[in-house]
């Protein structure tokens, strides 16, 4: 089973899921435990992972509580099925997709592979026409947002777990710019400030301990990058998950009159 999530997920780990799902035919309980396959960050707040059922439905533990959210989607990233960065200019998604689409097309006995095929032309249909690309570049960004956001009220960005969550979500934050967008790295406060729900002047004391952990550094444009030791400190944060996550899915969407 496939899932997209709000937190990372480690390979090998343990999760317990509960909720539904619409399998095109109707809805099915999903309901046990299972085993982490794989898991990859492809954006803010953004995980794709597949899971292995692990343990049947009434062997199931009821009595954890629940972590971030997450769900079954079909939603498509066309920069992740083309493995590119979001800046890649036309001629390198034309080149790209030469590779791929030779690669998975349905005639190479070797690798070839009809949905995968499918999926290469139809994220370069989108991304190398500049219309559907700047259309599509919007929904993503907001998508960003809605993800990221950890701070709904003014209220909530002050004491100090606001604190550590703010440092958190900054590393959090560069971690994905850095891996997804190698290069150009870099971002403002104010797109920290944007990104998070936190005003630019409650993320002060944020900034200002990451860097005296070198953990970010603060170039001569005002822009913030993250640092090896920020690598190492976010993905042992990462690393550290409960080796036991609850996951609830939401109830799929009800059906339109």
């Amino acid at each position: 089973m496939k899932i997209q999530a709000g937190v990372a997920l480690g390979q090998g780990v343990l999760v317990s899921v509960a909720g539904q799902v619409d399998t095109g035919t109707g809805i099915a309980p999903v309901l046990g435990q299972y085993r982490v396959k794989w898991s990859r960050i492809v954006g803010v707040g953004k995980y794709h992972a597949e899971l292995a059922l692990e343990t049947p439905p009434a062997e199931f533990v009821e009595d954890q509580t629940p972590a971030s959210p997450a769900h079954v989607s079909d939603e498509t990233d066309y920069y992740e099925i083309l493995q590119l960065s979001r800046h890649a200019s036309t001629d390198t998604i034309h080149r790209v997709f030469h590779v791929l689409a030779q690669r998975y097309h349905p005639d190479n006995r070797e690798t070839g592979n009809d949905l995968l095929f499918r999926r290469v032309v139809e994220a370069h249909n989108v991304l190398s026409n500049p219309e559907r690309r700047a259309a599509y570049d919007v929904r993503l960004a907001s998508t960003d947002k809605v993800r990221f956001k950890i701070f709904d009220s003014l209220e909530s960005t002050q004491g100090v777990q606001a604190e550590i969550r703010k440092r958190k979500g900054v590393l959090r934050l560069l971690y994905t710019k850095r891996l997804t967008d190698p290069t150009q790295p870099a971002m403002r406060g104010r797109e920290f400030a944007e990104m998070l729900g936190c005003p630019i002047e409650h993320l002060e004391f944020s900034l200002w301990f990451l860097r005296e952990r070198k953990l970010i550094v603060r170039g001569d444009n005002n822009q913030f990058e993250i640092t090896c030791n920020g690598v190492e400190a976010f993905e042992s944060e990462e690393s550290n998950y409960s080796k036991k996550t609850h996951l609830t899915l939401p109830a799929p969407a009800a059906a339109s009159a």
